[in-house]
C-alpha cells in the first residue's frame, strides 16, 4: 500500500494544512474512465470535491455546463465517483485522488475543484524515464490563446486549449509540460526552428562542381533528418561549411544536457539539420575579381515536445525543413541551397484521445541542391492513471 508522502502539515497546530486546487481534465475515451488528480483530496462528509462540465474554451475563458453529481457507486452520465478506498499507511483518511466517470462522458472536458492535502508515494510509476512523468508545476497557468502567438523554451501549464484558426509559432523549440488536459484544435508550427543552414563559402572551382545529394532520413536516436546536401559545390560538402571550414549546416538543436533517455529517444536531438549553401562565387577575369552571392540552404525543422496528462490533437503539428533557394549568377550559372531536414514532434501522455496530423517533411533543395530528410512524429501513450 502506498504511504503518505509530500503532504502538507502545520507542525505548530499539529493539523494538516490544505489548499484549494482547480484542475481541468479530459475524461478518457476508453475504459477505465478515470481521471487522476495532481494531489489527493481531503476526505470528508460532505465531500470537498466538486466537478462541472466545460462546454467551450475557444474564447479564452471557460463556458461552463452543468455541475456533475457525486455518487458512491458506479456513475452514469452526469455523475462522478471519487475513490476513497486507499487507506494509505493504514489511515482511512487517505485516498488515491482518482475519480471515475461514466462511459457516456468519455472525451468531455471537466473542471474539478478540491481541497488538496499532498501526494502519495507509489502513485507515480518508476517504470518510465522521469521526464515522461514530469508534467511540471503549472506555474505558467492555463494556456488558451485567442489569436496567433509565438512561444519558446520550457512551459509549465495547468491545461492547454488551442482553438481552431489559431497558430502557435515555435521559436526554436518548445517543451510543454501540462498537468491536465492538452487539446490542440489549431496549429503548432516549428518549421525552420532547427539547425541553421550552412553559411556561404568562397568557391574556388566554379565549373565542374559536384551536384548535391539528398539528405538522409532521420534515425530515432538522432532526431530529424540531416539537412540537404550542398548544391553546385564540392567545397561546401554535406553539411555546409563556413569560411574557416567549420561544419555549420546539419547541426541539431540541443535542448539541454540531461543525457540519454531510456529507449531510443535522446534529449540531445530535437531538431532537423540545416541545408548547406553553395556559397559565394569569385570570378577572376581580365585582371579583376567579381564576387557573386549564390543560393542559401534552408533551416531545419524545430522541436515540439509535449508531456501531458491527456492529449487530443484534432488540429495539426508542423515542423518541416525550409526550402533551399535558387539563384542565377553571372547571367547563366544556377546555384541551389540544400533543403533543411524535418524536425521532431514528440508527445508523451497517459491518455491519448487523438493523435491527429503532423507534418515533418524535409525542405526541397534549390537548383542542384539536395532535399532535406524527413523528421519524425511520435505519440507515446503510457496507459496509466
Amino acid at each position: 500500500m502506498a504511504n503518505p508522502s509530500n503532504y502538507r502539515y502545520d507542525a505548530y497546530s499539529d493539523i494538516p494544512s490544505n489548499i484549494t486546487l482547480t484542475e481541468r481534465h479530459l475524461v478518457p475515451a476508453i475504459s477505465p474512465y478515470i481521471v487522476t488528480l495532481t494531489e489527493v483530496p481531503v476526505k470528508s462528509a460532505p465531500s470537498t470535491t466538486s466537478a462541472r462540465y466545460i462546454a467551450d474554451l475557444s474564447g479564452g475563458s471557460a463556458v461552463y455546463g452543468e455541475s456533475l453529481t457525486e455518487v458512491s457507486a458506479t456513475p452514469v452520465a452526469g455523475q462522478y465517483y471519487p475513490d476513497y478506498h486507499t487507506n494509505a499507511d493504514n489511515n482511512e483518511n487517505w485516498n488515491t485522488g482518482q475519480i471515475l466517470f461514466a462511459a457516456a462522458d468519455a472525451g468531455k472536458i471537466v473542471e474539478i475543484t478540491y481541497l488538496a492535502k499532498g501526494t502519495l508515494t507509489g502513485v507515480t510509476s518508476a517504470a518510465y524515464p522521469s521526464w515522461w512523468r514530469d508534467r511540471g508545476d503549472g506555474s505558467d497557468g492555463d494556456f488558451y490563446p485567442t489569436g496567433n502567438v509565438t512561444i519558446s523554451g520550457r512551459k509549465n501549464y495547468r491545461s492547454v486549449y488551442i482553438p481552431p484558426g489559431v497558430t502557435v509559432s515555435v521559436s526554436g523549440f518548445i517543451d510543454i509540460r501540462c498537468q491536465g488536459m492538452f487539446i490542440n484544435a489549431g496549429t503548432i508550427n516549428a518549421s525552420g526552428g532547427g539547425g541553421l543552414a550552412g553559411q556561404q563559402v568562397k568557391i574556388r572551382n566554379l565549373y565542374g562542381a559536384n551536384i548535391g545529394l539528398n539528405g538522409n532520413p532521420g534515425e530515432p536516436a538522432i532526431g530529424g533528418g540531416a539537412g540537404g546536401a550542398a548544391g553546385s559545390s564540392s567545397d561546401s560538402g554535406y553539411y555546409g561549411v563556413n569560411s574557416s571550414g567549420t561544419k555549420i549546416g546539419g547541426s541539431r538543436l540541443s535542448l539541454d544536457a540531461a543525457g540519454v533517455l531510456a529507449g531510443c529517444y535522446s534529449e540531445e536531438i530535437l531538431g532537423g539539420g540545416g541545408g548547406s549553401s553553395p556559397g559565394v562565387y569569385s570570378i577572376s577575369e581580365g585582371g579583376s575579381t567579381e564576387t557573386l552571392s549564390g543560393a542559401v540552404g534552408g533551416n531545419g525543422g524545430g522541436m515540439i515536445r509535449i508531456v501531458a496528462k491527456s492529449h487530443k490533437n484534432i488540429g495539426s503539428y508542423i515542423s518541416t525543413g525550409l526550402n533551399g533557394t535558387s539563384v542565377t549568377v553571372d547571367s547563366a550559372i544556377q546555384t541551389g541551397g540544400g533543403g533543411g531536414g524535418g524536425g521532431v514532434i514528440l508527445v508523451v501522455c497517459e491518455r491519448n484521445l487523438s493523435s491527429g496530423t503532423a507534418s515533418v517533411g524535409g525542405g526541397a533543395g534549390g537548383s542542384y541542391g539536395g532535399s532535406g530528410g524527413a523528421g519524425w512524429y511520435r505519440v507515446i501513450e503510457l496507459g496509466v492513471n
